[in-house]
């Protein structure tokens, strides 16, 4: 398998220096929960020594007013996406009040039912109250409890010129000083198609190998049982009577307890990726149909307020649950898909990463270079068409190494029939190893080689996994709360020690005083009603089921 990606990168080796990658970049979207000492989640609101979460840069809230999200800018390499997002939490850490510390793994605990989740209060301004009221919409339709998961999000980008080079790794035509040459003569519209098709033909082949994240980083093999619903787990096994876990599961976030549509109330919101104009076709399609479950919820509260943006399939695009996006920046009161039908693609957004209890961070560098090269090797595969039916298949591939990656002998599914999983994993891996070799060439600690066969070695034995490591954690130290909490308290106090990057720490406070400003300055710019402010960011894609990228 994949001698084709073998034989690109072995061209793309003897054609260019690592150089020509220089311009990739790397972002991270770290999400955990303020917890109190007891482990329960905080109902306390977001510290305003953090700023505000609605125009802070890089201290944001995610779905609840405790599920803190960390967000590094775009980075150059791994190791400054690293370092960023460590000042990040040595600067949270030091501003949370005293009765406060994170809870630096996906799954929550001490849930006590839906009110112990609550959501994100943004302010008053309409944006404010719209991100308010898609998160209503979200524990309406789906229950607060999923929504106190958390995750990461690997945030990736090419330079420009590999979308010419990729081409060339075809046709062994061009040289890498050709390939920026050509770049800079094409236009806009050019640019634009040549960025937007390779990324997308990116998001396909990650799609198809995306069960080999869980497998390798998955972080979240048990669970507390105060986070079930009744009926709810019984395919688990029983640690104790608060600890509940899957024998070979890898990311049980990522299995049907985790992240899901609701199954009581049937809807098809399947999205095809055969190409980005179907893809976009199909998400607006959803964004713009009523579904009569919604309907029946109802649009407003007693009190007029709104429970939902809209009774659509899907609120915004925001809504489509997928290990991958593609996406664009959105500009201030644009929608994300008429981003992406306007401008095309921009970066690609990986989203099925467990927190890490045994790292401060959530996850080691080790891992963020492991990412980076699956990139690369989505931008080295070629590329495959996905109907909604290939998409489906995907999809039972996570969720099998989900419940079941380290089960011996694991089949998994290809569009040609069944493969064992470490022999499609390691014929990954394989492929890129003069990529690996390549991208440490210019580095004065290299970390692409032995980031490789780390992972080789966790496909040689599932012992070796983070899952199968917090699972023994666990037995030994109790149940997945003690476990939990015992390794959070000493990443609180890492974080208190350690020593701080001034310049990054002066940058983070400066925010917090901006983004106050910046909230105030919404409250009071905002002109005619919430109403008429929400049907105009709705109105974007009404009716617009084509999109010219």
């Amino acid at each position: 398998m994949y001698s084709e990606v073998r034989k690109k990168t072995d061209q793309l080796v003897k054609s260019c220096t690592p150089g020509m990658f220089a311009g990739r970049q790397i972002g991270l979207e770290k999400e955990c929960l303020r917890v109190g000492l007891s482990g329960g989640i905080s109902q306390q609101d977001h510290p305003i020594a953090l700023g505000r979460a609605l125009t802070h840069p890089f201290i944001t809230t995610d779905f609840s007013e405790a599920l803190l999200e960390m967000v590094t800018p775009p980075c150059d390499s791994a190791t400054q996406a690293m370092s960023f997002l460590n000042s990040v939490h040595q600067f949270i850490v030091s501003r949370l009040p005293e009765n406060e510390h994170i809870w630096n793994t996906s799954m929550p605990c001490i849930l006590n039912a839906a009110k112990s989740v609550r959501i994100g209060e943004y302010g008053s301004s309409y944006s404010g109250q719209m991100k308010h009221a898609y998160r209503r919409g979200l524990g309406l339709r789906y229950g607060r409890r999923m929504q106190a998961i958390a995750g990461v999000h690997f945030n990736f980008s090419m330079p420009d010129a590999a979308w010419l080079l990729r081409e060339a790794t075809n046709a062994e035509s061009l040289s890498q000083q050709d390939c920026t040459d050509r770049w800079d003569a094409l236009n806009g519209t050019q640019k634009q198609s040549a960025r937007t098709t390779g990324y997308f033909e990116m998001t396909q082949n990650l799609l198809q190998v995306g069960w080999l994240v869980p497998y390798l980083f998955g972080a979240s093999p048990a669970i507390c049982t105060s986070f079930l619903g009744e009926g709810e787990g019984d395919d688990l096994q029983e640690w104790n009577s608060t600890t509940r876990f899957a024998p070979f599961g890898t990311s049980l976030r990522m299995s049907n307890i985790g992240y899901r549509y609701r199954e009581d109330q049937p809807i098809d919101l399947s999205v095809c990726h055969n190409s980005v104009d179907t893809y976009i076709k199909d998400v607006i399609a959803h964004v713009n149909s009523s579904h009569p479950a919604y309907e029946a919820m109802g649009l407003r509260d007693e009190h007029g307020k709104h429970k939902q943006l809209s009774t659509s399939r899907l609120q915004i695009e925001n809504e489509y649950y997928s290990s991958v996006r593609p996406k664009q920046i959105a500009k201030d009161g644009e929608l994300p898909i008429k981003a992406l039908q306007e401008r095309g693609i921009r970066y690609l957004e990986l989203r099925s990463v467990d927190v890490n209890i045994l790292e401060p961070n959530g996850l080691e560098l080790s891992q963020v270079a492991m990412l980076e090269m699956l990139m690369m090797f989505a931008w080295l595969s070629p590329p495959q068409s996905l109907d909604a039916k290939d998409v489906q298949r995907c999809a039972r591939n996570v969720q099998t190494v989900a419940y079941r990656g380290r089960e011996p002998g694991l089949q998994l599914e290809t569009s040609t029939g069944e493969i064992g999983l470490q022999q499609w994993g390691k014929s990954i891996l394989n492929s890129i190893e003069s990529l690996a070799q390549w991208l440490d060439k210019d580095l004065e600690e290299p970390i692409y080689v032995r980031t490789l066969q780390q992972q080789l070695d966790k496909l040689n034995d599932p012992e070796k996994t983070p899952s199968a490591n917090i699972l023994k954690g666990i037995k030994q130290t109790g149940s997945f709360f003690e476990h939990a909490q015992e390794w959070s308290a000493k990443h609180h106090e890492h974080f208190k020690l350690s020593p701080k990057d001034e310049a990054i720490n002066a940058l983070l406070e400066s925010k917090v005083t901006e983004s106050i400003r910046k909230q105030e300055q919404l409250e009071q710019g905002d002109t005619g009603s919430f109403d008429e402010y929400l049907a105009a960011y709705l109105d974007q894609i009404k009716h617009k089921e084509t999109a010219d990228v």
